[in-house]
């Protein structure tokens, strides 16, 4: 988790924000967002969601995982509706074992996890 909030503290800086500006652009309260920045609390999907929403840009694989998104998806793609996407992944190839994780946060805050074992 301390991971996930490093780049979240580098994120804001790199927008030119303190904590403070941040929280007042997100309307999240300071504390909350002080607190996550502190170690205190845990970022939570609220913020998560208010990210996105300020910066359709921002990479949240990269965010939550410290992995880069392969920004190769197309634009049909990008616009599809969550069943859609969730008929996309491609299965690996059957000579590998693998484990998938797929993380669908739905707009009304909730989310929905599915794993597809090779």
């Amino acid at each position: 988790m301390e991971e996930i909030v490093q780049r979240l503290k580098a994120y804001i800086e790199q927008e030119g924000h303190t904590p403070s500006s941040m929280a007042s652009v997100l309307d999240i309260n300071r504390s909350t967002l002080v607190h996550i920045m502190n170690g205190r609390n845990k970022p939570n999907l609220q913020l998560i969601q208010k990210l996105c929403v300020f910066d359709e840009n921002l990479d949240l694989r990269y965010l939550l995982t410290g992995e880069r998104s392969k920004k190769s998806i197309s634009p049909q793609i990008k616009n599809a509706s969550t069943e859609t996407i969730k008929n996309v992944v491609s299965a690996p190839p059957p000579s590998k074992a693998t484990s998938q994780k797929l993380l669908v946060l739905n707009p009304n805050g909730t989310w929905e996890t599915y794993t597809k074992e090779a």
